[in-house]
């Protein structure tokens, strides 16, 4: 009978890499466009304890083709350990395009994050707010290609594509991790339902930003990015951009730890999730221990499955790269498959256990 289950869940697996490779090749909505009007826009950027990171972020920012009189740069140190503070103040005293706030109190629901990025919106002025992470970087073409996909459409809130970047297998790993949940989410949102944004690529309309309440009026969340979506989706449109022009780069957790405690708080954001993706993710988390079944009772079976699952998975990243200009390689592809199928089994363990979400040195 188990067998037959692991096959059952295993067959759902497979039928779900099928279906994204067809609406990727099939479906894929190309959303570029050319930008002839330049509005206002602020770019907010929360930072706790990123002094490794904020400086190779705020060059990438500096660096932007937008016009200077139509952007500033917001960026709120949150109670930060280290010398995040001073790197924000000196820029902030070198570009008059940087704004530097340290953030001492708090206005919304216990979110750290969401904290700082309310501060900074309602102390900036602008018709477009653009959000990301102290630890990404940038390209040069970001807000011009956020905004023209807006030309001649009713759009309220743009999510671009991010990757991880960096040196060793498990950057690489979370590198094609990132690439396979963002090309799932354009699938998704290009079949008519997206479904979430992300809080180190999104650009929203101030008016609208301003008419659900901001940051300050949302339930306290883990994953605030996924709550102000669900707030702007039941009243306007949204997109879901992938390509070159919108990737930002984010540095890597460093361990299987700092991973781990990441994986916790994206998974507590993901059982708020709609019913699309919610379950395809759930698919995706039994399909690990049903494969190692299926492995132990039928191995020559088990294998064979294992491997179509894989080689279909690579077509689909692959695919998914070319768009962005970016490459798999077929070893990081098999040593990314080969780490999930003891990651994944981790990942629920780490989530059931009775211990707190860990958040840049806080706990929620």
């Amino acid at each position: 009978m188990i067998e037959y289950v692991a096959i059952a869940i295993i067959g759902v697996a497979i039928s779900t890499e099928l279906l994204l490779i067809v609406f990727m090749l099939t479906n894929f909505k190309d959303h570029s466009n050319t930008i002839e009007v330049f509005p206002s826009v602020a770019i907010l950027v929360a930072a706790r304890d990123e002094a490794e990171n904020i400086a190779d972020c705020l060059d990438s920012l500096l660096a932007l083709d937008y016009p200077d009189d139509k952007l500033q740069i917001w960026v709120g140190d949150d109670a930060s350990s280290d010398a995040t503070w001073q790197i924000i103040n000196k820029y902030a005293k070198k570009y008059s395009i940087i704004k530097g706030f340290q953030i001492t109190t708090s206005i919304t629901k216990g979110n750290g994050k969401a904290n700082v990025l309310a501060q900074l919106a309602n102390a900036s002025k602008s018709d477009w707010i653009f959000i990301t992470d102290a630890d990404i970087q940038v390209p040069k073409l970001w807000v011009k290609n956020m905004l023209a996909a807006t030309e001649n459409r009713e759009v309220a809130l743009v999510t671009g594509t991010s990757l991880v970047s960096g040196n060793g297998v498990l950057a690489n790993i979370q590198r094609l991790d990132w690439l396979y949940a963002t090309a799932m989410l354009k699938v998704i949102s290009d079949i008519g339902t997206p479904v979430t944004t992300m809080g180190n690529n999104m650009a929203i309309k101030r008016s609208v930003y301003e008419e659900v309440g901001g940051f300050e009026n949302l339930p306290f969340s883990v994953t605030e990015d996924l709550e102000l979506f669900k707030k702007v989706k039941k009243n306007y449109d949204t997109l879901n951009l992938f390509s070159s022009e919108v990737l930002n780069i984010s540095a890597p957790q460093k361990s299987v730890v700092e991973l781990l405690i990441q994986r916790k708080r994206w998974m507590r954001g993901a059982f708020e999730l709609p019913f699309q993706l919610l379950g395809i993710l759930l698919v995706q988390a039994f399909y690990m221990p049903a494969i190692i079944i299926l492995i132990l009772i039928n191995p020559l079976f088990g294998v064979g499955l294992w491997t179509m699952k894989w080689v279909l998975k690579f077509i689909f990243s692959s695919i998914s790269a070319k768009k962005l200009k970016e490459k798999v390689s077929l070893f990081d592809s098999f040593a990314t498959e080969l780490f999930a199928m003891y990651f994944s089994l981790a990942s629920v363990v780490y989530y059931l256990w009775p211990r707190k979400v860990y958040w840049k040195g806080r706990a929620y």
